[in-house]
């Protein structure tokens, strides 16, 4: 179900993206280190770092078992979300196109992801989240703490093809916080819901969202 049916969003748009020309050679960036994460914000950064990085095994251990992706519009095959085995196929596809079935069109692989995303307010408590009458499969209160906050994201996916693409928008994050693990734990901070909040009509000839992009890479998507 939409997070909308748990917890109240602020609804603000996400701009259209841009496309470009260009290409350029990547290096290989070492590892991220995993674990160490202190608060949610901390999280979304390793986020943040391991798009830039590509790093699909520590992108892996981000997200709650439970996470659902809602994007901005319904797909053609009216998909309105996926969840966390869709989102890590996407980025398997993203990050290493090589050698997956099917293949990754070599116009769409990837040179580079260039991040930035900043917090436009501070993480706040979801209480709809929580177990209760309205929501008899919520997060118990004593073992676990929601909370949400809304991010300005601007990301540049340089392809190896002609078309590059830009989004810069607003993102929604819902991080899960397991209370049983101490800071710095493994899993203690995770990502449960990710929202693309929508987009508004440019003149540009490329509309582009955070949805747009996962979607090139879905396998059944556009």
């Amino acid at each position: 179900m939409s997070p909308r049916h748990f917890f109240a969003l602020i609804s603000v748009p996400l701009w259209i993206g841009v496309a470009v020309t260009g290409c350029n050679h990547h290096v290989a960036d070492p590892p991220i280190i995993i674990g160490g994460i202190q608060s949610e914000a901390e999280l979304i950064n390793r986020l943040k770092t391991a798009y830039q990085k590509r790093d699909y095994d520590t992108f892996a251990t981000l997200f709650h078992p439970d996470y659902q992706f809602f994007l901005n519009e319904a797909q053609p095959d009216g998909t309105t979300l996926w969840g966390l085995t869709d989102e890590l196929r996407i980025h398997q596809r993203m990050f290493h196109p090589q050698g997956t079935i099917p293949p990754v069109p070599p116009e769409l692989w990837i040179v580079s992801i260039d991040v930035t995303l900043v917090a436009r307010d501070a993480f706040r408590d979801v209480p709809s989240a929580y177990l209760g009458p309205e929501n008899p499969t919520g997060f118990a209160r004593e073992n676990f703490a929601v909370t949400q906050a809304d991010y300005a994201a601007s990301i540049f996916f340089q392809t190896q093809g002609q078309t590059q693409y830009r989004v810069d928008g607003v993102a929604s994050f819902v991080v899960v916080n397991d209370l049983s693990k101490v800071l710095g734990d493994d899993g203690k901070f995770l990502i449960y819901r990710w929202e693309d909040l929508g987009t508004f009509a440019s003149s540009s000839k490329s509309q582009t969202t955070w949805t747009g992009v996962k979607s090139l890479y879905r396998v059944g998507g556009i």
